[in-house]
């Protein structure tokens, strides 16, 4: 303040943006800033407001595009606001997890938005702080009433079978995620009830893998020996495998096997333009995850709000 010529409530609003400040004084004071190489002082902010200006996005793969694409997203909305992502990954890990929320629940953050890999509210609630707004993205929990940003599939995939047996399939490969998550759960729940009503329902036709490679070849090698003439593959990471590995095999998806796979990020990912496409709306999904989680900061007792995007089947058209 003294540097600029200014008072320091002067230095206040223009660092918190909380009251109009003339442009010429503004660049006084940032050029004071600049030349002071002045920082404010976090932890006596957050004293003095209660607040760390920090979330945490916990999330299960860093490594796969679609968690990145969703990161990317609820940043560039909560950065508007001069709140800053801490990013944790889990790894796919129950134990993992339940350890990092235990940690971030002391204070160390303003809210947590959770893509978990637990089923039960249960053991999340025994290690979290009652206060701290939580919003869950993606993926549900049993047990538990919060903000959460989700994307619903049941009928993007039974466009997807149906169009499929459509095309004179009848034996169509199912090769499935990780059991227990929500997410598994209602796209393999769509494939059974579609392939059922259309008189091709075979349990044997049902591979489970998980959210990452692991597994893929030997379920794919599975479906194959099944005499599968189309395939649905139930998440991004696996559908990319697949390709891959089919190519591999001298199987080529335009003219040997069919394919519907998953797309979750607007990135390039090899092989995936040969396959039909369920396309989730992950640019949508991190918005509305970090408006959820800025509605909460901004009031606490605020009913709670469940937002639910479509998932698109998009079939391929060469």
């Amino acid at each position: 303040a003294k540097h600029a010529g200014v008072s320091i409530a002067t230095v206040s609003h223009v660092i918190n943006n909380t009251r109009f400040v003339k442009e010429e004084t503004r660049n006084k004071v940032l050029k004071s800033i600049e030349e002071l190489h002045y920082s404010p002082d976090a932890t006596a902010r957050s004293f003095k407001t209660g607040r760390r200006n920090l979330i945490a996005f916990v999330v299960p793969d860093i490594s796969n595009s679609f968690f990145a694409a969703l990161i990317e997203e609820v940043e560039n909305i909560l950065s508007k606001s001069g709140i800053h992502l801490l990013i944790v990954n889990t790894k796919e890990t129950q134990q993992r997890e339940l350890e990092n929320l235990r940690i971030l629940s002391n204070g160390i953050v303003d809210g947590i938005i959770l893509a978990s890999t637990l089923q039960e509210y249960a053991p999340i609630a025994d290690v979290l702080s009652t206060q701290l707004p939580i919003v869950l993205i993606d993926r549900t929990i049993s047990g538990c009433v919060l903000d959460s940003a989700l994307v619903a599939n049941h009928q993007a995939m039974k466009e997807a079978v149906e169009y499929l047996a459509g095309r004179g399939h009848k034996k169509i490969g199912y090769l499935t995620g990780i059991p227990e998550l929500s997410t598994t759960v209602e796209r393999l729940n769509a494939y059974k009830d579609t392939m059922e009503r259309l008189g091709l329902y075979d349990e044997g036709l049902i591979r489970i893998g998980t959210s990452m490679t692991k597994g893929v070849a030997e379920n794919l090698d599975a479906l194959l020996s099944k005499k599968c003439t189309a395939l649905v593959i139930s998440n991004n990471v696996m559908s990319v495998e697949a390709m891959t590995l089919l190519y591999v095999k001298g199987l080529d998806p335009l003219h040997n096997i069919e394919l519907v796979g998953y797309k979750d990020s607007d990135e390039l990912q090899y092989g995936l333009h040969h396959m039909h496409l369920i396309k989730q709306p992950v640019a949508e999904l991190g918005k509305a995850a970090a408006k959820l989680m800025l509605s909460r900061l901004n009031d606490p007792s605020a009913p709670i709000q469940r937002i639910i995007l479509n998932a698109e089947f998009e079939p391929r058209t060469k």
